[in-house]
């Protein structure tokens, strides 16, 4: 089924710290969205412009990709005081769906809203897009193909709430991971146990300054 992304991602490379090997699966205790970092997102606001849907599966989520049908499908991080009859928006067979500019905080299991959306409609989406490619820088430690695959398969599993897709670069020897937001416990984790440069993140909100 054809996919497209919710919305443009900010593109950002994350200069990880260690340089020893990814100790992805390893058995141990492994932080979580929700156990790691949370007081730090509580107090970190992001925004962005991405699609919001609520099917008769889940409540209203921030999407990372929709698929293109009518009515669309798809979902992802759980919005808290979400509102259909405060915004512009569609429906369809028991779905729900609309492009918004959001801002809020993350609780360690959802988006908060802190301020009213604000549709697409009303605002120039090239503020909240931003196309430029990312600066990679290569690593000093490429990862090897069973490295990437290793972590792409503990992130999304790691933080199955924020992250929704990745993909890897053999060439670079590093992995691209597509994220609704960057949470504080993702940053840390990936900064404890990949090798630095190894790891780019994807970003559809954004920290505001």
């Amino acid at each position: 089924m054809l996919l497209r992304l919710a919305s443009a991602a900010a593109l950002m490379a994350l200069a990880a710290c260690g340089a020893g090997e990814p100790d992805a699966g390893n058995g141990g205790e492994s932080p979580t969205d929700s156990d790691a970092g949370t007081g730090a997102d509580e107090e970190r606001v992001y925004e962005g412009l991405l699609t919001v849907i609520e099917t008769p599966d889940h409540g209203p989520q921030l999407a990372g990709a929709i698929a293109q049908s009518y009515p669309p499908q798809g979902g992802g991080l759980d919005v808290t005081g979400w509102d259909w009859e405060a915004v512009e928006h569609e429906s369809s067979q028991g779905t729900s769906w609309g492009d918004y500019v959001v801002t809020g905080t993350f609780d360690g299991e959802a988006f908060v809203l802190t301020e009213d959306p604000v549709p697409a409609s009303e605002v120039d989406p090239s503020e909240y897009r931003d196309q430029d490619e990312p600066e990679v820088t290569e690593p000093a430690e490429p990862l090897s193909k069973a490295d990437m695959e290793e972590i792409s398969k503990d992130l999304t599993e790691r933080f199955p709430e924020t992250v929704f897709a990745s993909r890897q670069d053999p060439e670079l020897g590093v992995v691209y991971i597509d994220t609704v937001l960057v949470p504080v416990a993702l940053e840390d984790y990936i900064a404890e146990n990949y090798p630095e440069d190894t790891v780019v993140l994807s970003a559809m909100l954004r920290p505001v300054e």
